[in-house]
């Protein structure tokens, strides 16, 4: 979104314009759904928290200012804040969350489809496996798509911390993809 599009829509919507966090919500939901997602791995969990991401955005949008951030950043930061959340709430409640813990013993000749599932099940296990700063910077890279200047924007680092969390991420997703038994070749 243009930015001086996204600062008129944000004093308005602080103004009590409904329409205007109306087109707010629809530019970015999808984008913070995705991110929770791949963080929980469950659509019923990543819905419910995109929703609580959404309440803490109307409860607190009368105090944003705007910083020369994009919004985004901050819908980015209250998502992070509410996965861990959930994690801490799971935790306490002695719930799994593992789903992933399943193994699936598939030949890809069968069905093509099977297998590119269980190959992202894997990477989606590995990216969990990160640090939580690792995680981000994979899922705004590869899964939002976004450049290493916005990331970096995103999450208040430069670009060079940017790359080199990236780095060492993505060492890390291979040794543990590797540990899993795949090999570079198959993910791809």
């Amino acid at each position: 979104m243009d930015p001086k599009r996204e600062q008129k829509l944000i004093r308005d919507a602080q103004r009590g314009n409904e329409q205007a966090f109306a087109e707010l919500y629809n530019a970015y939901v999808h984008d913070i759904y995705r991110y929770i997602l791949y963080r929980v791995g469950s659509t019923e969990v990543a819905q419910d928290l995109t929703a609580e991401v959404f309440l803490r955005v109307v409860e607190g949008l009368v105090r944003y200012q705007d910083r020369q951030i994009p919004l985004l950043a901050w819908l980015y930061r209250i998502a992070h804040a509410r996965v861990i959340d959930h994690y801490r709430r799971a935790k306490r409640a002695g719930q799994e969350e593992d789903i992933d813990s399943v193994e699936i013993s598939a030949d890809p000749d069968l069905d093509a489809d099977l297998m590119l599932n269980f190959q992202q099940q894997r990477i989606r296990e590995a990216i969990r496996k990160l640090p939580s700063d690792q995680q981000q910077v994979i899922l705004l890279r590869f899964i939002e798509g976004y450049n290493i200047q916005m990331t970096a924007d995103v999450l208040g680092k430069s670009i060079g911390a940017v790359k080199m969390i990236q780095r060492r991420a993505l060492q890390a997703m291979n040794l543990e993809l590797s540990r899993q038994g795949m090999s570079s070749d198959q993910t791809s």
